[in-house]
């Protein structure tokens, strides 16, 4: 009875064990929010998308160059774990329909919502800051002066990202050389500026090894 209900919580059990870890040995921490890095001891709450970042180099998701990048804000554990838990199995799903690890797409929508915080996954379910396109028919909401894709529900708009790269000549290509390596993925992405999250390719990097992540790719 023990060794089935491991088999069937396995993924869960091992983020509580690492989490006490990271905990217990206080390195695990991940930095900043909309713009920029926060002082210790402050909240995420106290820091907006308006705000300034220090760094100069652009990127935009639409890959047109106008969006400035953004620091990812400190993020508890607890906060870190739920919603890793909650989209494990969704990534799973869509690494076997689209091919993109797992891992990887776990972390993208872990670094693009904040762990779900960000305002454009609270307001529209815009999971993967998914800005808004020419092509793009459905509703938008504007935060902060930017125009965002809206979605119904989470799901919605993780199925939208795969859907939308995969049209892409740059992702056939990169599934087909990259296969199931997540830092190849990882620097593929970020080459074509899937995120505005500065540093992304080192901060998937630190989430996807910190929280084992790529044992989903398996």
């Amino acid at each position: 009875m023990i060794v089935t209900f491991v088999k069937k919580r396995w993924f869960s059990i091992a983020l509580v064990l690492i989490v006490l870890v990271a905990v217990a040995r206080k390195n695990v921490r991940f930095q900043a929010d909309d713009t920029a890095a926060p002082a210790a001891g402050k909240t995420l709450e106290k820091y907006t998308e308006d705000a300034t970042p220090k760094a100069t180099a652009l990127m935009n998701i639409a890959g047109d160059g106008s969006q400035k990048p953004v620091r990812l804000p400190d993020v508890d554990d607890a906060t870190t774990v739920a919603f890793l838990k909650r989209f494990a199995s969704v990534a799973v799903t869509e690494q076997e329909k689209f091919g993109i690890p797992a891992s990887v797409l776990l972390a993208c929508a872990y670094l693009n919502s904040f762990a779900g915080q960000r305002t454009c996954a609270t307001e529209a379910n815009n999971y993967l800051a998914t800005r808004c396109t020419a092509d793009w028919g459905g509703p938008v909401v504007s935060i902060s002066g930017a125009c965002f894709r809206q979605y119904d529900t989470a799901w919605e708009s993780i199925r939208d990202f795969n859907v939308y790269h995969s049209q892409k000549d740059w992702y056939t290509a990169l599934k087909k050389s990259a296969k199931k390596d997540w830092k190849a993925w990882a620097r593929g992405l970020a080459a074509h500026r899937v995120s505005d999250v500065e540093q992304f390719e080192a901060e998937m990097a630190e989430v996807i090894q910190a929280y084992r992540l790529f044992e989903l790719d398996e």
